[in-house]
């Protein structure tokens, strides 16, 4: 049957005519393309993910080992500073200022924060140039301007000695106006330790609070400042900052001058006031301020500072009226008399005998 279709397919199509469509028995079943599973997409998604960990565990391994690695090399760092800061001192010990100097310097640069290294190159320093005075005048006469160098870096040394830091300062000044190469070395030493100290005078001494903060931001620029140095840089900071704040915030003034009177409590600017006096006066205003608003149970708490440091009658009275008004007394119930309960006493009875006017029998 199939072939008799197919060849008169062939030859209409031969004789030009129109083919005609083949027919397909009904009862032939018609196959299905089933389509596979693609696993490559299952096995490709599996790598990625294994991909992923790895480079995440990668990573986090590579910050730990970055981490061990600086940890081991700030040991190692403050090992070889220790070890420096040691061979400056036996060298000090033994009069060897020069090489006590080169360690000290060694440390000073790769572990500057080296407790006691700033202390103790001072201190070489200053027996540097104690051993530059001359004991005896020179064989060969001098220029003028190296006599008067020479002479000004005594001088300078000698104020050194003496604890003279301003006028260090000038006569060092007025040596490099003199001559800016002569002993340019041993000149920075001197004028970092003038300055260094002229600073900490300032701030702790004089009141002088910004012009000191200048200049150890001048000491810096020669060598790290040492840790009582950063410490007067940081407190004279918390003073300006909280003084800052007078009369625009007292919760402010508050805040800092708390903070200051307990590590510096009589550091003072200008006026001669206080952390303490500044601490005092910032509670009582900022209590008044509180009280004022109603809040009088923050207000006592502020009352008691100032009257901690000034126990005045006014403070006191301020105090007690936000204390009456935080904590009211309760009104006291009225006492009822309770009336007196008497107990009767039940006494015995005696009965007296009547006496008779009958004369008994036989008498």
């Amino acid at each position: 049957m199939a072939e008799e279709n197919l060849s008169d397919a062939q030859q209409n199509k031969a004789s030009g005519g129109t083919t005609r469509p083949v027919k397909v028995d009904d009862t032939q079943p018609i196959p299905v393309k089933v389509k596979k599973p693609k696993r490559w997409r299952t096995v490709l998604l599996g790598i990625l993910l294994v991909l992923l960990l790895g480079v995440a565990g990668g990573g986090l391994g590579y910050q730990r080992g970055i981490q061990d690695r600086l940890a081991k090399e700030s040991q190692q760092l403050l090992t070889e500073a220790a070890l420096q800061f040691q061979y400056g001192i036996q060298q000090m010990a033994n009069a060897n200022y020069n090489l006590a100097r080169i360690h000290l310097e060694y440390v000073l640069k790769i572990y500057p924060e080296f407790p006691g290294i700033t202390e103790k190159y001072t201190e070489v320093m200053i027996k540097l140039a104690e051993a530059a005075i001359p004991t005896a005048q020179p064989l060969a006469t001098p220029t003028l301007t190296n006599l008067n160098a020479e002479g000004l870096f005594n001088q300078a040394t000698q104020e050194v000695q003496t604890l003279q830091w301003a006028a260090a300062m000038n006569t060092l000044e007025a040596l490099r106006n003199e001559d800016t190469t002569y002993r340019t070395l041993d000149v920075d030493g001197l004028y970092f330790i003038a300055m260094r100290y002229r600073a900490v005078d300032m701030i702790i001494k004089e009141g002088d609070l910004e012009e000191g903060l200048y200049l150890l931001s001048l000491v810096n620029r020669y060598a790290p400042l040492d840790h009582d140095a950063v410490n007067y840089s940081n407190w004279a900071r918390l003073y300006l900052t909280g003084a800052s704040y007078w009369d625009v915030d007292w919760e402010q003034v508050v805040n800092y001058f708390s903070q200051l009177a307990a590590a510096f409590p009589y550091m003072h600017d200008g006026t001669g006031w206080t952390a303490n006096d500044r601490l005092m006066k910032g509670s009582e205003y900022y209590a008044d301020q509180l009280a004022t608003t109603g809040d009088h149970c923050n207000a006592v708490d502020f009352y008691q500072t100032a009257i901690n440091f000034n126990p005045t009658e006014e403070l006191q009275d301020k105090y007690n009226r936000s204390y009456l008004k935080c904590h009211p007394p309760t009104a006291k119930p009225e006492p009822t008399e309770t009336p007196e309960i008497v107990i009767p006493t039940t006494e015995p009875t005696v009965e007296t005998p009547v006496p008779s006017d009958t004369p008994e029998v036989g008498t």
